[in-house]
């Protein structure tokens, strides 16, 4: 990372949580949660949460620093904006045997059922992976099987990747974006690659501070409460039955 990232960082604390890895105490029982209630602050009153679900293998990963680097620029703009923000970081890899055997036989840990509270409980997410052979993760695929698949219904997104080389930088706008459009999150126009030469240039940081601005500006704008409206509006007005023609 950058000089300037490392500055940037330097002033912010991640919360960890009881369940392991990065994020507000873990409550059971939320697993077939389809969808929870839109989380909508005001003011300084209450803080806005954003998590970094990070599938990064080695600890401090990169893939990690990537995304938390991004949510340090969403927090940013919302605080130039008056509202508070209260980062969390997820390392799957602390979840990776609970993952396993809840893709196999649907036995949800304690620990687990805390991590997916964090993430639907968020106003907004950074999915962040590393490439292997031109894809995200095994373990960042199995931990989003394993997600409801409704859970995640109109959350904003950033997807950020790392990568060994730039062949990979279509990655996030290929399967990573394709991933999230069957979830139905809505990922902002922005997303990041890094590879091993992009790491302290400027265009990498530009593009964080740009998907950082995105980000914050879809939750500003209240983007998943008022798509959450518009798809009750449009279930109440669908016709019981569509012809055939």
């Amino acid at each position: 990372m950058g000089m300037g990232q490392d500055t940037a960082m330097a002033d912010v604390q991640f919360v960890r949580s009881a369940a392991g890895g990065y994020g507000q105490p873990a409550h059971a029982g939320i697993v077939g949660v389809s969808q929870p209630d839109v989380h909508a602050p005001e003011g300084r009153g209450d803080a806005y949460r954003i998590t970094v679900v990070s599938a990064g293998v080695s600890e401090h990963s990169a893939t990690g620093r990537l995304g938390d680097a991004v949510a340090v620029r969403t927090q940013e703009t919302l605080q130039r904006h008056g509202h508070e923000c209260e980062l969390r970081h997820i390392a799957l890899k602390d979840f990776a045997a609970d993952i396993a055997v809840a893709a196999v036989d649907y036995h949800m840990s304690d620990a687990l059922r805390g991590v997916f509270e964090q993430v639907i409980s968020s106003d907004a997410l950074i999915a962040a992976t590393p490439v292997f052979k031109a894809s995200y993760s095994g373990l960042f695929k199995s931990f989003w099987d394993i997600v409801d698949v409704d859970a995640i219904v109109n959350m904003p997104v950033v997807l950020v990747a790392t990568g060994g080389s730039r062949r990979h930088a279509l990655v996030p706008d290929t399967a990573m974006r394709s991933l999230f459009a069957f979830l139905r999150a809505i990922p902002t126009p922005t997303s990041l690659l890094a590879a091993g030469e992009d790491w302290g240039s400027a265009e990498l940081e530009a593009r964080q501070r740009r998907a950082g601005e995105e980000l914050a500006a879809m939750i500003l704008a209240g983007l998943r409460s008022t798509m959450a409206a518009a798809d009750a509006d449009a279930a109440h007005d669908a016709p019981s039955q569509i012809p055939v023609r």
